[in-house]
């Protein structure tokens, strides 16, 4: 066994081109294989000529599997497809969980407040939509804001449960 690593090697240079960087690897593949295949050699030509044929197949499987690489890498758009823009069933979950919680800090507010809060955040109103919309100055919205914002982190610090809820929405 130990004569068919160069004719491995050379038939692995062969297919694969002789500067490629997966030649060795691939020859150390394809001289495994070779062992395996050791089994069911019929003894219907040299074990020489079966050797190179399990090489030239392992190479030529290799070759395959880099091209498909090189092929994925190169196509962003194959990846896209792959990728699906749909949350996971966790994240869902954690979703629905964060939103019935934000619902509940709203309720806790005064309505003032939990009104331009939900207008601002929620709804991505500027502050002169949100004045426009409440009927209210500018500056009453901003300092609505401040004291709903003052309010919230108040009854984050106080209950670490619904604190680690929404940190990461933060």
């Amino acid at each position: 066994m130990l004569g068919i690593g160069p004719a491995v090697l050379c038939v692995v240079r062969r297919i694969l081109g002789p500067r490629h960087p997966d030649v060795e690897d691939v020859a150390q593949e394809a001289v495994m294989a070779s062992i395996e295949a050791l089994s069911s050699f019929r003894r219907q030509c040299t074990v020489l000529h079966f050797v190179w044929r399990v090489a030239a197949l392992t190479a030529m499987n290799a070759r395959r599997r880099l091209q498909l690489r090189a092929q994925i890498a190169q196509s962003p758009a194959a990846i896209d497809g792959l990728v699906s823009e749909e949350p996971s069933p966790m994240g869902s979950v954690l979703s629905a969980r964060r939103r019935e919680a934000f619902r509940r800090l709203l309720d806790e507010l005064p309505a003032a407040q939990s009104e331009v809060l939900a207008l601002h955040t929620v709804l991505g109103f500027t502050i002169a939509e949100v004045a426009a919309a409440a009927g209210v100055p500018a500056n009453t919205v901003r300092s609505r804001l401040l004291n709903a914002k003052a309010a919230l982190r108040k009854r984050l610090g106080e209950d670490p449960e619904l604190y680690d809820l929404v940190r990461d929405a933060l």
